[in-house]
């Protein structure tokens, strides 16, 4: 791992730590004894940290990634390698157990969109892993990558739609206004990291997507909400910060299969041109002298 991944995890658990902590004693004394939002100190301090974290993923994404000369190639070559493949797995098992929880509530509900959105989530999931492992094999933009990357898209779009469908009525949209930040971060995250299945990435703007999507998810899981809820929450913030060191990692063409494979018999031996052979009794004439005539 490059020496800015392990800055990009550090700084962002330090921010979304401290984050985390302000949010949790905000949630406490946000709210009078009517249920009604009260402006707080740690609000303000909240919303300094915030747009600080955000000045500091443009700043570093401008600094950490260059402009790609050619968009179409270049996550081809980039990969976690074997521990990327791992925590794709990882994240497929949160989404599946995210997508249970909810199949339960569609259960008990009858809500169709619980059980489109849970089926999505699985699909989000196989997805991540997905672009793991072709991200594993070095391989090109396009085919399942590409169809990879739209579940994502979806699954945070549709999450996106039915979170605000559950949460809209909320006297205290305080209570809420981080997670739909934090889904807004997700579903163009998603959408910017696509792009380079694609051939279309860009890499400072998708990087700066996964950095603010991986430190609001953080935020967001502080705040109680249904159990599938909180589990996303946590995938969407391994799974950027996944997306972000991919990023970052370095490129390697020369890994990459060769699409013509060689002749295993080796290369074939050409004859060289035999030299013309004199014949017996025949001798070559000497050159004439200069000046004499014949």
């Amino acid at each position: 791992m490059k020496k800015s991944g392990i800055v990009f995890i550090l700084a962002s658990l330090l921010l979304a730590g401290a984050a985390m902590l302000l949010r949790k004693l905000e949630l406490l004394t946000v709210l009078d004894a009517g249920g009604l939002p009260v402006f707080k100190p740690v609000t303000g301090v909240l919303i300094a940290l915030s747009v600080l974290a955000a000045v500091f993923y443009l700043l570093f994404a401008r600094h950490e990634v260059e402009k790609p000369a050619d968009r179409a190639s270049f996550t081809a070559f980039r990969s976690l390698g074997i521990p990327g493949v791992i925590l794709g797995s990882v994240s497929l098992v949160i989404q599946l157990l995210g997508a249970w929880l909810l199949f339960r509530e569609w259960k008990n509900a009858g809500e169709t969109l619980y059980l489109v959105l849970a089926l999505l989530a699985g699909l989000a999931g196989a997805g991540w892993l997905c672009l793991r492992v072709e991200e594993y094999r070095g391989m090109k933009p396009g085919g399942s990558r590409f169809l990879a990357g739209c579940f994502v898209t979806l699954f945070y779009c549709l999450w996106l739609i039915t979170y605000y469908r559950d949460e809209a009525a909320e006297p205290a949209q305080i209570l809420t206004v981080y997670a739909f930040l934090a889904l807004c971060a997700c579903c163009v995250a998603g959408y910017a990291y696509t792009g380079g299945s694609v051939g279309r990435m860009r890499p400072r703007f998708a990087l700066f997507f996964c950095g603010l999507a991986l430190y609001l998810s953080l935020i967001a899981t502080v705040r109680q909400e249904a159990g599938a809820y909180r589990i996303f929450w946590l995938a969407a913030a391994l799974q950027f910060c996944q997306s972000g060191l991919v990023l970052l990692s370095p490129g390697d063409p020369e890994s990459a299969p060769e699409s013509a494979e060689p002749d295993p018999s080796g290369p074939e031996d050409t004859p060289e041109p035999a030299e013309p052979e004199e014949e017996p009794g025949e001798e070559a004439e000497p050159p004439a002298p200069e000046g004499e005539e014949g």
